[in-house]
């Protein structure tokens, strides 16, 4: 009996639902963009409140539901059944990579269609989406240089191993990670380059060091809020900078 021959693999794109929510700035727009993306088994409305007190009142925030749902780990065999949303476990990187891309597009479409700046979006971040925010800062799926990408408690790129030159719209882009001394996803022997690989593929970066653990300090949030009124304005996008040969860790 012969042996079956080979599958032929394809791959087909198709629409999920995507939500959103939203808190319009005050002020005349348009408004600069703030999206933020909650962690792994998490949802909107639990990141919701935190980012409110996050995002400067003049920004508007849009928080982004993951598109792909997964149980509450700990809550599978609940009486509910408690599921959150992720943005992507396949092991094929550049699916997950295509789906946070796609999701980051059309929430920048729906912002911008519902009165934000296109020139002037920035990218907030807890846990698993860090690494997809930052990577995409090196080519905007909308054509424009983000103005600030901030992650918190997250990774950087698997692939950003060494400092490099990353490209023309991150220089353009200020950055800021946020982390806990006692993470334990992140330890401090993990994060130590963090500073020095994102000083060199931004325009301006920090790394700031807080108490606590796999989670969003609250300490954090006046300087997440500073660095967005800082660096998320609206107005002429700055010339590339030069990448900086080497920069150290800030520590608060």
């Amino acid at each position: 009996m012969s042996a079956s021959p080979q599958p032929d693999e394809a791959v087909v794109p198709i629409e999920v639902p995507l939500r959103l929510l939203a808190r319009p700035a005050s002020g005349p727009g348009p408004w600069p963009v703030v999206l933020g993306f909650h962690g792994y088994a998490m949802d909107a409305p639990s990141l919701y409140p935190v980012l409110a007190r996050m995002v400067p009142d003049e920004a508007f925030l849009v928080v982004v539901e993951g598109p792909q749902s997964t149980f509450v780990p700990g809550a599978e065999l609940g009486p509910d059944g408690s599921r959150g949303f992720h943005w992507g476990v396949s092991p094929r990187a550049e699916d997950n990579r295509a789906v946070h891309r796609a999701g980051v597009a059309a929430a920048i479409r729906w912002a911008v269609a519902h009165g934000g700046d296109r020139s002037a979006v920035s990218l907030v971040a807890f846990s698993q989406p860090c690494s997809f925010n930052y990577r995409l800062a090196l080519d905007p799926p909308h054509g424009v240089p983000l103005r600030a990408v901030v992650g918190i408690c997250g990774g950087l790129p698997g692939e950003w191993t060494d400092v490099s030159a990353g490209t023309e719209a991150s220089r353009r882009t200020a950055a800021l990670h946020v982390s806990t001394r006692q993470d334990p996803f992140y330890p401090e022997e993990r994060i130590g380059a963090f500073g020095e690989r994102l000083a060199s593929r931004f325009g301006h970066a920090e790394h700031r060091f807080f108490d606590g653990g796999h989670r969003i300090p609250g300490a954090a949030l006046g300087e997440v809020r500073l660095f967005l009124a800082r660096h998320g304005r609206a107005g002429p996008v700055p010339a590339a900078a030069k990448p900086p040969q080497s920069s150290g860790a800030a520590r608060t």
